[in-house]
C-alpha cells in the first residue's frame, strides 16, 4: 500500500482536500472538558453552519442524546431568548407592548423562563413527525435520537445568528430547514429528496393546525360581532 506523493501537482489539491475533511470531522462539542466549554461550542457550531455535510457525518449518534440536549437548551435557548429581545424593544420602540418598564420586564422573564421548556416540546414534536415519516419512506437508518440530534444541534447552532438584531431572526428559519436536510440526509444515509419530504409534511401540518386556529378564532370573533345583531332581529 502506497501513499500519494504530495509533491505531485496532480495528487496535491486532492490530498489537501482529504487533510482539511479530517479537520473539519473532529467534532469538538463531543470532546468538550465541560457543559459550559463555549469553545467547543464555537467550534462546532461554525462546522455545523459551514460544513454541515462532514459535521453531521462525524457525530457519534449512538453517544445519547444528553449532549446534544444540553447544547439546545442552553444555547440554544439562550439565542431564542436574545432574539425575543430585539423584538421586545421594537414593541416598545413602536408601542406595541405598552405597559410600564416593569411590566415589560416582566413579560420578558416569562418569556425567557419558558423558552427552554417550549423548545424543547416543539423540536421534540417536529422530530417525532420527521422520524415516522422517515420510517415510512424506508430511509430511517438509525433510531430517533439520531434525528432528535441532527434537529438539536441544527437549532442550537442556527440560534447564533439571533446575535444579528432583527436580521438574525429572518434567516435563521431558513438556514435552520437547510441544516436540517443536510443533517437528517447524513445521519440516516439517506437521499436529500427524502429528508426534504419528511421536513416537508411537518411544517404543512403545523401551518395547516395556526391556519385553523386563526380561522376559528376569527369565526368566533365575527359570531361575537354578529350576536347583539342577531339578537335585535
Amino acid at each position: 500500500m502506497t501513499l500519494p506523493d504530495q509533491k505531485d501537482p496532480a495528487v496535491r489539491p486532492y490530498v489537501q482536500a482529504v487533510f482539511q475533511r479530517l479537520e473539519v470531522q473532529r467534532v469538538p462539542w463531543q470532546d468538550r472538558f465541560s457543559w459550559l466549554d463555549l469553545g467547543a461550542f464555537w467550534r462546532t457550531s461554525l462546522n455545523i453552519l459551514f460544513h454541515p455535510s462532514v459535521t453531521f457525518a462525524a457525530f457519534d449518534y449512538t453517544a445519547g442524546i444528553r449532549s446534544s440536549l444540553v447544547y439546545l437548551l442552553v444555547y440554544g435557548s439562550l439565542g431564542q431568548i436574545i432574539g425575543r429581545y430585539w423584538f421586545a424593544l421594537i414593541g416598545i420602540q413602536y408601542g406595541i407592548l405598552e405597559g410600564n418598564a416593569l411590566t415589560n420586564t416582566m413579560w420578558f422573564a416569562r418569556a425567557a423562563l419558558f423558552t427552554p421548556f417550549l423548545l424543547l416540546i416543539f423540536l421534540t414534536f417536529i422530530a417525532s413527525l420527521a422520524h415516522l415519516i422517515l420510517r415510512l419512506l424506508l430511509a430511517a437508518q438509525k433510531p430517533f435520537s439520531a434525528t432528535f440530534q441532527v434537529m438539536a444541534y441544527a437549532s442550537g447552532a442556527t440560534s447564533l445568528l439571533n446575535v444579528i438584531p432583527f436580521v438574525g431572526s429572518f434567516l435563521m428559519p431558513m438556514w435552520t430547514i437547510v441544516l436540517y436536510c443536510i443533517g437528517l440526509s447524513e445521519a440516516h444515509q439517506t437521499s436529500k429528496i427524502k429528508s426534504f419530504i419528511a421536513l416537508l409534511l411537518p411544517v404543512i401540518f403545523v401551518g395547516s393546525v395556526i391556519a385553523a386556529a386563526v380561522l376559528l378564532l376569527a369565526v368566533v370573533g365575527v359570531m361575537e360581532f354578529l350576536d347583539p345583531i342577531l339578537q335585535y332581529l
